[in-house]
Formats: structure tokens, C-alpha cells, sequence
């Protein structure tokens, strides 16, 4: 134990926490700082440029921040202040007992953290559900995740419970992902007509992704009478379109079933418009 005890603190500052080698330091991580800020805006950049590969290339800054870090920190201790190896021994033992007995929450949210930027079961810009919240991952850290909700809200999570509990990614680093619509009707209105109309409603919307199948479904119902129950699924072709790719297909549905002279959804009102048009770009 004796060669594990700490020197002299007034030795240990003068032999390697000497004034020149503290300002390096803190150049150094002057400079990681700026380089990680330009290094966002240049990532952002090209995510706006190439809207192809934005998910992918929102992705990349979240594990080249953490490597920049880890970098930084490595050469600052171990080229800079170079400390003996006894002495570095010593204080990692000390601060692993401290952050052991009074910071469990913050090294599990670690662990969790480094876990989930190199799994990596979800992306920066992917749309996910923990617990009862759903958006857009608008950053992944080292001690939480944050969501941007539809309602335009950022809900921060803790690493360690995203990593414990069930995490729903709806579109798993691709730009288009599925969106369900749901209406009922009373049981007795034709289903033909409705499922051939509900169809043209979503294929004729602008935000389709047309790559993918459009399907509508239909299940029996009872709710103080006899209802059909009808779901279309179709895909977007930008995640962040999907409320937006929804109302328009109900929008469409609700207004085509007026056309037809078949009642509208209960509870809707719908406001007059023109014939619905199939646009495509």
C-alpha cells in the first residue's frame, strides 16, 4: 500500500501542474469545444444538404463527440501532466471508491449512455416511444436522452432507464416510416366503396411515401351499436410529416365520404372544399 500513497501536494502541483502545462490544458479543451461546435454545424449542414442521408449523418456527432472527449481527456492526463504511476493508481482508487459510494446514478447513466451510442438501437433524428412519450431524438449524451414531442416539447431521459425498459423506434434510420389512420363507420355503409375511396385518400396525398404498399383494414366493432372499424396504412416519406401525412389522409377521407353521400366519422364537421385531386410531385 505504501507505493500507492499520494506524494506531497506541493511537489505533485510543481512537478506536473505547473502553470504552463494547466493553460495547455485548458487550450486544449478550448479547442475541443470549438471544434465540437463546428463540427455540429457542419454535420448539420450537410444533413440539410443531403436530406437523404440526414438521419445518418445526424448520428455520426453524438459518437464523435464522446471519441473527442475521451481523446482530449487521455492526452491531457497522460502527455500532460503525465502523472507517476503510483500517484494515478492511488487517485483512480479514491475517486473510484467516491463516485462508487455517491454517484451510483451517474456512472450507471454513463454505462447506459456509452451503451447506447455504439449499440445503437436508435438514431439522432429517429422517432421513439419510452413509456408514455413519443418524438424526434434530438441528442443522445453520456447522461441522457432527449425527445422532441409533436407538441414541441424536449422530455429528457435518463440513460440508464432507456436502456432498462422497452423503447419503440418507429422507423429505425430510415426517412419514411408507417403511419396508421382510423376511422369507424356505422356497420351497415358498404365497406367496398369506403376501403376503394380510404385507398385513393392516402396514395393521392403528397407526403406517400409511394415505394412502399398502402393497405386498409377493416374489423367489426360494438360500441352502443354495431361499427366497422377501418385503418389505413401507409408510409411517409418524412418522418417528421407524419401528423401532417394523417390529417390530410382523414381530411381526404372525410371529404370523399361527402362526396359519395356516405356519413362522415362521428363527431367530425368537416369544412366545404373542392372535389379532393390526386397530386403527386
Amino acid at each position: 500500500m505504501k507505493d500507492l500513497q499520494l506524494p506531497p501536494l506541493p511537489d505533485f502541483v510543481s512537478q506536473h501542474l505547473s502553470g504552463g502545462r494547466l493553460l495547455i490544458s485548458l487550450l486544449i479543451i478550448v479547442l475541443t469545444v470549438a471544434g465540437l461546435w463546428l463540427l455540429r454545424r457542419v454535420l448539420n449542414a450537410l444533413a440539410a444538404r443531403f436530406s437523404r442521408h440526414r438521419l445518418l449523418i445526424s448520428g455520426l456527432f453524438p459518437v464523435l463527440r464522446l471519441l473527442s472527449w475521451i481523446s482530449a481527456a487521455a492526452y491531457i492526463l497522460f502527455v500532460i501532466i503525465h502523472p507517476p504511476l503510483n500517484t494515478l493508481l492511488a487517485v483512480s482508487a479514491s475517486a473510484g471508491l467516491a463516485l462508487g459510494l455517491g454517484a451510483q446514478d451517474l456512472i450507471r447513466n454513463i454505462v447506459a449512455g456509452i451503451l447506447i451510442l455504439f449499440e445503437r438501437p436508435f438514431h439522432v433524428g429517429d422517432m421513439i416511444q419510452v413509456g408514455e412519450h413519443y418524438g424526434e431524438v434530438v441528442n443522445i449524451g453520456l447522461r441522457s436522452v432527449q425527445i422532441r414531442t409533436f407538441e414541441d416539447s424536449v422530455v429528457t431521459f435518463p440513460n440508464a432507464l432507456v436502456q432498462t425498459q422497452a423503447v419503440s423506434n418507429a422507423n429505425a434510420g430510415q426517412l419514411n416510416e408507417m403511419v396508421v389512420v382510423r376511422f369507424h363507420l356505422p356497420a351497415e355503409v358498404p365497406v367496398g366503396p369506403v376501403k376503394e375511396l380510404a385507398w385513393e385518400a392516402a396514395a393521392c396525398s403528397p407526403y406517400v411515401h409511394l415505394g412502399k404498399p398502402i393497405s386498409v383494414l377493416i374489423e367489426d366493432r360494438f360500441d352502443y351499436r354495431f361499427l366497422t372499424l377501418f385503418t389505413i396504412k401507409a408510409y411517409v416519406h418524412e418522418i417528421r410529416l407524419e401528423r401532417v401525412l394523417a390529417s390530410d389522409i382523414l381530411e381526404r377521407v372525410k371529404q370523399a365520404l361527402l362526396e359519395q353521400g356516405l356519413p362522415v366519422p362521428a363527431g367530425s364537421h368537416p369544412s366545404p372544399s373542392e372535389k379532393t385531386v390526386c397530386v403527386n410531385p
